[in-house]
């Protein structure tokens, strides 16, 4: 529909096109996660639905009216939150929201727990507007984490169609945007489940100039910038951005100063939780030296499945604490064994320049005379731990094969009898060394030929030894030369009037 733009991050599901598998790779994603909450004209609880701007445009960053590198990513949910969140008609500050164009430049830095580099990443994205892109998500809420849904749309979708949430958390389906567009033009909405072309548009600020920032940084439309080694800002350092202006719509000329966020250290570090904490039944403890920024810990769960999810839980900064749920972290995976986790820890700081002018018109698009701009800093701390492998699980404070331990049969702490062993997870009887020899037709050792626990075919001789003493030596009695097996598989038979036994090993 026209005129509705994301005006913040894209939601988890566009998210992870931008995984590559690297430390910056998971921080760029862990950026964009967080960035949701860090825009103006919206509550902290609201994420921006991307899926409009997404199905307007063909992937560039330029053809929803809207330019930068978050841009890009398209949602295949117009949501990703359960409990309904309450949207605020403020804005970050505490002031009441007026309509705005909207820009948001982020500058981030993530390390390894336990030492290491950063790894600088930087974006920008301007928005013509924000009064239609305040979309409620959708999420389920569980001791105070949040984890993201994903529509269910029953017996599916229409080809041309594809599940997302409406406006009630509601899985539908609604319309691809899927007309065939010639060179330079972008499909949209011009009426309701009515797809059609426009021409390709841009909405930004020209180049982008960073002033007594660590890094030298120039950035021009799309806006995204990676490195492999330092921060583009200083912790509690003054610094500016200066914008050129669009040459068409978009941002006129502006410099936007801000102060860099403090950079998050984990204290014990990350890397030096034990198994138990990480795997175990308790809640999960991370500790951080405190600071004045918002801090949000991040959970990126991976069952034994090979399913995955993710959850959210915002923290009090100046406490230097927070004690993840289980629950929530089970939640998660849907209850199922966890086998990996990685646990990211981040601070950030939102500086907002308000009352900059735009320029410029967009087809169908309202773009607002008033500008406000966004300047987030983020210091993101990591650590990934990979869990039990197959056929194990975390029991007390170590892996454990529960297909064939004893102990921990099929699961923690399921015990098997004295007269059982565990195999492939169930208490078995034991399958003892001494039985029926089928060549020579007598009990015996396996060694000798014998097959163990096997019984007479015939049942001319019972397997288990009859009811009466059993000593070397001793008579016979009911014990003949075919022989028989003890409780611990020993063979006894009679040989020349006397008993006689062969410890089966």
């Amino acid at each position: 529909m026209a005129g509705a733009f994301p005006y913040c991050a894209p939601t988890m599901q566009g998210i992870t096109q931008l995984m590559d598998g690297s430390v910056g790779g998971l921080a760029r994603t862990l950026i964009a996660a967080t960035l949701v909450c860090a825009c103006s004209g919206g509550s902290e609880d609201t994420e921006a639905s991307a899926t409009e701007a997404a199905t307007e445009g063909s992937g560039d960053s330029q053809t929803s009216g809207a330019s930068g590198a978050s841009a890009s990513t398209g949602a295949t949910s117009g949501a990703t939150s359960g409990d309904t969140a309450d949207t605020a008609d403020t804005s970050d500050t505490g002031e009441p929201a007026v309509p705005h164009a909207l820009g948001t430049i982020v500058l981030s830095e993530s390390h390894p727990a336990g030492g290491g580099s950063s790894t600088p990443f930087v974006s920008a994205v301007f928005q013509p507007n924000t009064e239609a892109a305040a979309a409620e998500g959708c999420f389920e809420n569980v001791g105070g984490c949040r984890i993201a849904l994903a529509p269910e749309c029953g017996d599916g979708c229409d080809a041309e169609e594809y599940c997302t949430f409406d406006d009630a958390c509601a899985p539908t389906c609604t319309r691809i945007c899927d007309a065939q567009c010639g060179e330079g033009e972008v499909c949209y909405f011009p009426a309701p489940n009515n797809p059609g072309c426009k021409k390709v548009e841009s909405f930004d600020a020209g180049a982008l100039t960073f002033i007594d920032t660590p890094l030298p940084i120039n950035l021009f439309p799309p806006y995204a910038f990676s490195g492999d080694n330092g921060s583009p800002f200083a912790p509690k350092g003054a610094s500016s951005v200066q914008a050129s202006g669009a040459a068409n719509a978009g941002f006129e000329a502006f410099v936007a100063d801000f102060t860099g966020t403090e950079f998050i250290s984990t204290s014990p570090s990350l890397k030096d939780l034990s198994l138990s904490q990480v795997f175990g039944d308790g809640p999960l403890p991370v500790k951080w030296q405190p600071g004045d920024g918002e801090v949000m810990v991040t959970v990126l769960v991976t069952a034994d499945d090979f399913s995955s999810g993710q959850l959210q839980c915002a923290a009090d900064d100046a406490s230097g604490a927070l004690d993840v749920p289980r629950e929530a972290i089970l939640a998660a995976i849907d209850d199922g064994n966890v086998s990996g986790m990685t646990i990211s820890v981040q601070r950030r700081r939102t500086d907002t320049t308000k009352d900059l002018s735009t320029k410029g018109t967009l087809t169908g698009v309202t773009v607002e005379p008033v500008g406000w701009v966004d300047v987030v800093t983020m210091s993101t701390e990591n650590h990934t731990f990979v869990g039990c492998g197959t056929d194990e699980l975390f029991c007390g404070d170590e892996c454990i094969d529960v297909s064939y331990d004893d102990n921990n049969c099929g699961g923690c702490g399921e015990v098997c009898s004295d007269d059982e062993s565990c195999e492939d997870g169930d208490c078995v009887g034991m399958i003892l060394p001494c039985g029926w020899n089928f060549r020579q037709d007598y009990y015996d050792c396996e060694g000798n030929g014998g097959t163990p626990s096997a019984e007479d075919p015939m049942m001319l001789a019972p397997y288990a030894c009859p009811d009466q003493p059993l000593e070397m030596g001793s008579e016979c009695g009911d014990v003949d030369n075919l022989g028989c097996c003890d409780a611990e598989g020993n063979l006894w038979y009679c040989g020349e009037m006397t008993l006689i036994s062969e410890i089966c090993d």
